[in-house]
């Protein structure tokens, strides 16, 4: 008796009247045991039973498992629905769909008139179209069909969150049937590659254990490295075995079934067998403890796979596939201070994804993103993204409404982009058609001359068109079916590029120097080197993939050289002519230019004449508050204005004293500034500006005048020379003369109506510095006497008294004193 089968009568009970949230561990039976059971509810005799899967492995594993306890083919009681493979009947009352077609089903008959129940399996996974179809389902609830019975079913959920959506679903609890796990960390620090990491450890243990291994790795290109490892070393006595969504499903059941000879299996797989799957015979785990996850980039419009440690709830889902027969371990290839640091969920899909095909299917509903009830709302980026792509297409238009063109896009339920290229190559020619539907095959398969060194899309095309065996024919098959066109022999493959810039106009792409694009988006790719596309000024990408989730150019694996007539014929609207005034860094002045371009690419720009004064202000200001008001060519003399009403404002602070400080200069830069340079262009015109005189504007007559009193340019100095002051930033006023024009002064002199001493340099007969200070006093009595001894020797001609605080200042020697006397 399976576990959850100790919950079947509370929860039938439950759908009776309401939806039903059910946990369980894998083993529990949730998936095979339940929805055999729920074919007795009396709501369901005569409807539908839908029960979604995440993955297409796990949809065609449950219906073929199912309809074998009933005893009957795939297709009779017990169906299947997934793309291009259906195997339903008019018997079946079990469909087992992916998720998106789901949606699909949702926006054809919204009132979902065949169905009684729909169960949201593996919810945990946060599959995009989950929550999406999750919410779309409710909504039929509340507006069309109260009937309809919701039941979601997870190894683990984030129960509260759920709860929410659905506030009358009763939550049922099945134990698994599952034995212990030893969990072994062993963590490996080394810089080897990944699968050789996991191989080496696979080997070590393999031998300490009776029944099969399961190893989860990242992806095919470290499965298929791992694989030929393991079967180089264990030869014949282990069947080494892979297990990945793009392999066929022959190769998949291998994995999947006890070995028809019972010999032991080491099964290597990415996280698809990390739930739903059932793989017999499994007793240890070796975990890399490494997922690939699809992360949209907003930055370059990417979908872009990268490697990432896996969550606690992943690891511990996949640690208990040790444990459905027998005790069994879990090796780590971690240690346990990581894993206490690995978040306890995944991030849900539906915040690192690419929304445009959802905004469309909102706007189909007749609603939008933000409206539907969902666990988790993307950010705005991405909605503004997917937006901005939608009405690029023409799929929305300016008032967001679906479009005719949008309408289309949508009854082809794949990628917006690709379905514009399948529907506008028709307006072409039909043999245009035909081609577009190759590169939509194309683009959604594996590359069938991976590791060729160009990117060249019409050599994929060239090498399948002559190939008419290739496994790619049946995509290309369906999606002539899906636009009722058939299949030419005559395409066009000089147009490949243009084709592909109906999907993709947003990675229309200019070359900027030898390897290096710019796409219309404003990312920046590269080719790889020596690749042939490089002599082509302006190319389409297909696809690219990048090596670091922010930065840097990412590469790009599939593309297509078009002209820029090509562009202009059929991308004209993308080409834009605006009249710019722009701050030139290089040059360091202002330009007016009139710019020829496509998204952020720049075709063409020509000068213009001298711009007008308040497009010149405008850019000034701008300029000035990036810089910083401070970096300013000022004079001298502007510098020391600022200063003196700065420390006058200290002093005299009931005074209204303008605001001189750097925020106070920012924000009256229209008072001061901007109504003086309206014909100034450049930073060296500007250098050239009389800013003492500008600064001074601001202030009235009495407001100068007090400041020429309080912070006098010059002080008068007993010589009777009036020698030039130097306000200081911090604060300290600076006078710079020679010893001999102080002679008589008792103390030191000050200013700011006696609150501000003057800060004395001395200087010698030839304008060296002597002393510094601010205790003249001090000075005459103390040091002096050092400095008079030295300076007797070295200026024998000029006057060096024995009380210079009682002596007469001079400017001349002292011959010239006595002949004046």
């Amino acid at each position: 008796m399976l576990p959850v089968e100790h919950i079947l009568p509370a929860l039938h009970q439950q759908l009776i009247t309401g939806d039903a949230i059910v946990v369980a561990p894998p083993g529990a039976g949730k998936s095979t045991c339940l929805p055999l059971s729920l074919l007795k509810l009396e709501q369901c005799k005569d409807k539908k039973i839908i029960l979604l899967q995440p993955r297409r492995i796990a949809v065609r594993t449950i219906a073929a498992y199912l309809s074998s306890q009933l005893g009957e083919a795939v297709g009779q009681t017990v169906g299947y629905r997934i793309r291009s493979d259906v195997k339903v009947s008019s018997n079946t009352r079990l469909e087992i769909v992916t998720e998106g077609i789901l949606t699909r089903l949702l926006q054809s008959q919204p009132e979902l008139p065949d169905i009684g129940l729909i169960i949201f399996d593996e919810f945990h996974e946060r599959s995009v179209h989950a929550d999406f179809s999750l919410a779309l389902c409710i909504e039929v609830q509340q507006a069309l069909r109260d009937d309809l019975r919701l039941l979601v079913m997870s190894a683990t959920l984030d129960v509260a969150a759920l709860s929410k959506l659905l506030p009358e679903a009763k939550l049922l609890e099945s134990q698994g049937k599952s034995y212990p796990v030893d969990v072994v960390y062993r963590a490996d620090n080394t810089k080897q590659p990944l699968f050789e990491k996991i191989s080496r450890l696979v080997i070590e243990v393999t031998p300490k254990h009776d029944f099969d291994c399961l190893v989860f790795l990242p992806g095919v290109a470290d499965i298929n490295k791992a694989a030929a490892k393991l079967r180089s070393h264990f030869g014949a006595e282990i069947e080494v075995l892979t297990l990945y969504s793009e392999l066929p499903k022959q190769e998949q059941q291998k994995a999947l079934q006890p070995h028809p000879d019972n010999k032991r299996k080491i099964i290597l797989a990415t996280n698809i067998a990390e739930t739903s799957l059932t793989i017999e015979g499994i007793q240890v785990v070796v975990d890399s403890g490494v997922e690939k996850k699809a992360v949209f980039q907003l930055s370059r419009g990417i979908t872009h796979l990268q490697n990432q440690n896996i969550s606690q709830a992943s690891a511990t889902q996949r640690a208990g596939r040790a444990g459905r027969l027998t005790a069994g371990t879990c090796y780590r290839l971690w240690s346990r201070e990581l894993h206490d640091r690995l978040p306890k969920q995944s991030t849900p899909d539906i915040l690192v994804t690419d929304m445009s095909q959802f905004i469309l299917e909102s706007a189909i509903w007749g609603s939008t993103i933000q409206e539907l009830g969902l666990i988790d709302q993307p950010s705005e980026a991405q909605i503004k993204q997917g937006t901005d792509l939608l009405l690029h297409l023409g799929a929305l238009d300016a008032g967001l409404r679906v479009t005719g063109l949008g309408k289309d896009i949508h009854k082809l339920g794949c990628h917006v982009g690709v379905a514009n290229m399948l529907l506008k190559s028709a307006d072409i020619s039909a043999s245009h058609q035909s081609l577009a539907c190759a590169i939509a095959a194309l683009l959604e398969s594996k590359d069938p001359l991976r590791g060729e060194t160009s990117a060249q899309v019409s050599q994929r095309i060239e090498f399948i068109h002559r190939n008419r065996s290739h496994a790619i024919w049946q995509t290309i098959k369906y999606w002539h079916k899906r636009v009722a066109c058939r299949i030419d022999n005559t395409w066009p493959f000089y147009d490949i590029g243009l084709l592909l810039s109906f999907a993709f106009p947003q990675w229309i792409g200019f070359r900027t120097s030898d390897k290096r694009y710019l796409l219309a988006n404003g990312a920046g790719v590269q080719l790889r080197e020596g690749d042939i596309l490089t002599s082509h000024k302006w190319i389409v990408l297909g696809s690219m993939f990048s090596t670091d989730k922010t930065t840097g150019d990412a590469k790009i694996s599939l593309a297509e050289g078009i002209s820029f007539e090509q562009i202009k014929q059929h991308h004209g609207d993308l080409i834009q002519w605006t009249e710019k005034v722009t701050w030139n860094e290089s040059r360091s002045s202002i330009v007016a230019e009139r710019i020829q371009t496509l998204g952020a690419i720049t075709i063409t720009k020509q000068n213009l004449p001298k711009p007008s004064p308040p497009e010149v202000l405008a850019i000034w200001k701008e300029v000035i508050q990036l810089k910083g008001v401070m970096s300013l060519p000022f004079d001298d003399y502007a510098l020391q204005l600022i200063q003196r009403v700065k420390l006058a404002k200290k002093v005299m602070p009931k005074v209204d004293w303008p605001d001189f400080t750097e925020e106070g200069l920012t924000a009256s830069l229209q008072s001061w500034l901007l109504p003086y340079i309206s014909e100034v262009y450049t930073w060296q015109q500007l250098g050239k500006q009389k800013f003492n005189e500008m600064l001074s504007s601001i202030m009235d007559w009495t407001t100068l005048n007090t400041l020429k009193q309080l912070m006098p340019e010059r002080y008068k100095v007993p010589s009777g020379s009036h020698i030039q002051l130097n306000y200081l930033t911090d604060g300290q006023v600076k006078i710079s003369v020679r010893m001999q024009e102080v002679y008589g002064l008792a103390d030191t002199p000050k200013i700011g109506n006696g609150r501000i001493p003057l800060h004395l340099e001395l200087l010698s007969p030839a304008g060296r510095p002597l002393q510094t200070t601010q205790d003249l006093a001090g000075f005459w009595q103390g040091s002096y006497r050092e400095v008079q001894k030295e300076m007797k020797g070295r200026y024998q001609k000029h006057f060096w008294p024995d009380d210079p605080a009682n002596s007469q200042a001079t400017t001349r020697t002292k011959k010239k004193m006595n002949n004046l006397n």
